[in-house]
C-alpha cells in the first residue's frame, strides 16, 4: 500500500493553484516543441542551460566560473563545461579580474546579447500567438503577478543559499 504525500502545512489553495500554473508554465517553455521552434524562428539552437547561463550573465554581469556555478547551484566541473561550448560560439568571454589577476571573469559578448535578444523575440511571438485572445490588461495583471513571483522567489533563493546544508 502506497502512501498518499501529505502537502505542506503551508501550502493554501491559493499556493496549489500557483504551484500547478508555475510548474505548466516551465513545462511549456521547456518542452521539445516550443525549444525547436524558438530555436528555429531564433536561429540559435542551443540547450536550455546554454540560455539560462546567457539570461544570467546579462542580469548579474560578470563573473567568476566558481560564482556561476555557486549562484546556479551545479558544480564547478558542469559550469566549466557549459562555459566553453558559450565561449566557442563567441556566445562569452574571458577576461582577467582586475581585482585579482590570477583569476578570469566571463561576461556575456555582443554577439551573446544578441542571440538572446533573437531568443526572447522568438519567445514573445510564441506567447502572442498563445495569447492573442487575451485583453492587453489581464496580460499586464500577469506580468505583475509573474514579476513579483520572481521577486520572492529571488529573495527566497538568496536566503536559502546563505543557510548552511
Amino acid at each position: 500500500m502506497t502512501a498518499t504525500p501529505t502537502p505542506p502545512t503551508a501550502a493554501t489553495p491559493e499556493l496549489a493553484r500557483l504551484e500547478l500554473a508555475l510548474s505548466a508554465l516551465v513545462r511549456w517553455s521547456e518542452s521539445k516543441h516550443i525549444r525547436t521552434e524558438v530555436a528555429r524562428r531564433s536561429g540559435c539552437d542551443m540547450p536550455s542551460s546554454a540560455l539560462r547561463l546567457l539570461e544570467h550573465f546579462e542580469a548579474a554581469g560578470p563573473m567568476r566560473v566558481s560564482d556561476i556555478a555557486e549562484c546556479l547551484r551545479i558544480d564547478i566541473s558542469t559550469a566549466s563545461l557549459q562555459l566553453r561550448r558559450l565561449r566557442a560560439d563567441a556566445l562569452v568571454s574571458r577576461r582577467t579580474d582586475p581585482a585579482d589577476g590570477r583569476s578570469g571573469l566571463i561576461a556575456i559578448t555582443p554577439e551573446g546579447s544578441r542571440a538572446l535578444a533573437r531568443v526572447r523575440a522568438a519567445r514573445c511571438d510564441l506567447l502572442a500567438e498563445t495569447f492573442g485572445a487575451t485583453p492587453p490588461d489581464q496580460l499586464g495583471r500577469a506580468a505583475d503577478v509573474l514579476g513579483l513571483v520572481q521577486e520572492h522567489m529571488l529573495a527566497a533563493a538568496a536566503q536559502y543559499a546563505t543557510t548552511p546544508e
